[in-house]
């Protein structure tokens, strides 16, 4: 692979992952557990490449074609598919520790089991010392500025800033964004499935006919005053295009059919993240352009 191809690759990749990794945050999910997920996927793609080409399937070959460990691959390979899920399940990242510890810890909850309001810091009450959230972040954060932590956790709603000096607790787990399995399933999917033919049509080294892509945009931009009339077109011209489609599969899909393939069409609106795309724009380089010093 030509340097050229791996560098507009690796500025691809990020291009991607920018939309992802913000659901990844806005969730609770750290770049340890990702890493772990992206770990797995080379090893288990690698592994499905080596089966489909007849060779010998072997951590060491697998650890040529991805650059992970052999003792890595090795463990990948012997344990269930979902094992790295379960790992990453059972870690908590720093600002849900907190919570579990502000929770639990007997130093930080007060008459009738209920979780104390804290002060920042440490503080006497009267005759009694208060611990505050510094200290809870010292022993169940180490390493992490009290501070940075405390604002994330006032940022995602699950501590309330009381407005004299304290904060209060409205929560004991650290999930920023509620999603439901289905709609985790259905946006994994269907970004799975966009992928999946943008690199079945990648491939050169295939002489068979391409999967339909098709995108349609305006030239020049749309005024941001007509970006509501233009939704509301696509999704009525949409949906007629939607259900001539779905028509024409129930008519050859019957249940009990042998020698079926899952198939179908995808449609939806975008609107550019302009903040992404200029990244990308700066990162991407083009034959015959030399990089702007």
């Amino acid at each position: 692979m030509g340097q050229s191809v791996k560098h507009n690759l690796l500025a691809a990749f990020r291009y991607l992952l920018r939309p992802l990794v913000r659901i990844a945050i806005r969730n609770g999910i750290a770049y340890p557990d990702f890493a772990g997920m992206v770990q797995d996927a080379y090893v288990n793609v690698a592994a499905a490449q080596l089966r489909a080409s007849g060779r010998e399937l072997t951590p060491d070959a697998i650890s040529i074609m991805t650059e992970v460990s052999s003792d890595d691959v090795r463990e990948l390979l012997l344990s269930p598919d979902d094992a790295k899920l379960g790992e990453a399940e059972q870690k908590i990242n720093a600002a849900a520790r907190a919570l579990v510890g502000w929770h639990t810890d007997r130093e930080y909850i007060g008459p009738y089991g209920l979780v104390r309001d804290l002060p920042f810091a440490r503080s006497e009450s009267g005759k009694r010392d208060v611990r505050g959230f510094v200290e809870l972040a010292q022993r169940y954060c180490e390493g992490y500025p009290p501070k940075v932590l405390l604002d994330e956790l006032v940022r995602t709603g699950c501590v309330q800033d009381l407005g004299n000096g304290f904060f209060r607790a409205l929560t004991r787990s650290y999930v920023p964004e509620q999603l439901s399995a289905e709609s985790i399933r259905r946006f994994a999917q269907v970004v799975h499935n966009v992928t999946e033919t943008l690199e079945v049509n990648l491939r050169r080294s295939e002489s068979g006919v391409r999967r339909v892509e098709r995108t349609v945009f305006a030239d020049y931009g749309l005024p941001r005053d007509a970006l509501g009339a233009f939704d509301k077109y696509i999704r009525d011209r949409g949906q007629i295009f939607a259900d001539d489609i779905d028509n024409w599969l129930s008519a050859r899909s019957h249940e009990g059919q042998p020698n079926t393939v899952q198939t179908g069409i995808g449609f939806y609106h975008y609107v550019v993240n302009e903040e992404d795309e200029r990244d990308f724009g700066k990162t991407l380089r083009v034959e015959g352009v030399k990089d702007e010093k």
